[in-house]
């Protein structure tokens, strides 16, 4: 994997231009619980479709989006320097972050990582439950450093989902997967 153009956001937005090579997407519903995609749009391809699908209408959601014709993949900012000001802001008054991205491969697998183990094993049987693959032990998924987007909430810990090509190419798969995060989320909120 080619190294990020931008290890900032700062940097980014000094060299592209809102509404023409990304866009911001967000809403704050009120709830403890935020559903992001940092790599949205066409950066990686249908994770903004799945965090949307995801947060539903109860949850937060914000998702990074590329927009352009071509070279979105620029775009990219490590997850560990992800640093755009709304989404920092919106993530750290929220109890619980998951964050959606996009890996290669055909394995039918959602890769879990973060630091929220236990939300992490909720989601992941539910995810089994409903007949998609599940790994949380790969080495270039495991979403461990403490500056990770998805651990930057107000418990220091949150969950990193890598959703294989097939899945997310799948409508049916990509629905399936957004039930599974859902119910394990709303369990997860009734007994903490």
């Amino acid at each position: 994997m080619a190294p990020d153009r931008y290890s900032s956001f700062d940097e980014l937005q000094r060299r592209e231009t809102l509404d023409k090579d990304y866009t911001l997407s967000f809403r704050n519903a009120g709830s403890r619980v935020t559903i992001i995609a940092p790599h949205g749009g066409k950066i990686e391809p249908r994770t903004s479709d799945l965090a949307r699908r995801i947060a539903g209408e109860s949850f937060n959601f914000y998702c990074f989006e590329g927009i352009k014709e071509k070279d979105n993949a620029c775009l990219h900012i490590t997850s560990h320097r992800f640093d755009e000001p709304g989404a920092v802001k919106l993530v750290s008054k929220s109890e619980v972050v998951v964050a959606v991205h996009a890996c290669t491969g055909t394995a039918g697998r959602v890769h879990i990582g973060g630091l929220n183990k236990k939300l992490g094993l909720r989601i992941a049987r539910q995810l089994q439950d409903r007949g998609i693959g599940v790994s949380n032990d790969h080495p270039r998924f495991q979403g461990s450093n403490p500056t990770n987007i998805c651990n930057r909430g107000a418990t220091g810990m949150g969950v990193q989902l890598e959703v294989t090509r097939d899945l997310r190419d799948d409508l049916q798969k990509v629905k399936v997967i957004a039930r599974a995060v859902r119910a394990a989320l709303l369990s997860y909120r009734v007994s903490n």
